[in-house]
């Protein structure tokens, strides 16, 4: 996979190629912590929508996820993802179903349902 750092606040997860890389159109923007949130649930979202596909006999190589994200206040916080699948060898016929598989990550299913988080000083 490769992920495509757009902005601040957007990036691009590409499902072909082996293992990971990362990789900036702006010098100027690095990786940041809210840059690896967004493309764990887009990388997540390749991941189901590749299970699916090979499954389903279907070309991935040209699969991209874009993601991009707002702000909101109290507390400062990401309030929303907008998630793109932008995969023109898809079918037609198959992308209703690509939709509904793309609802399986269990990164979106994590945001959705907050897990409650402790943190604590080591003794």
């Amino acid at each position: 996979m490769r992920i495509i750092l757009d902005g601040e606040q957007e990036l691009r997860v590409q499902a072909a190629g082996f293992g990971l890389e990362v990789e900036s159109t702006d010098p100027a923007v690095g990786f940041s912590p809210l840059h690896m949130l967004a493309a764990s649930l887009a990388t997540c979202t390749v991941s189901v929508l590749a299970n699916w596909a090979a499954q389903a006999e279907l070309e991935l190589e040209d699969l991209e996820i874009g993601i991009a994200w707002e702000y909101v206040e109290d507390p400062y916080r990401v309030g929303r993802y907008d998630m793109v699948i932008n995969w023109p060898s898809l079918p037609v016929p198959r992308r209703a179903a690509a939709e509904r598989v793309a609802r399986h990550c269990t990164v979106e299913h994590t945001l959705e349902v907050p897990p409650t988080i402790d943190i604590r000083l080591a003794a």
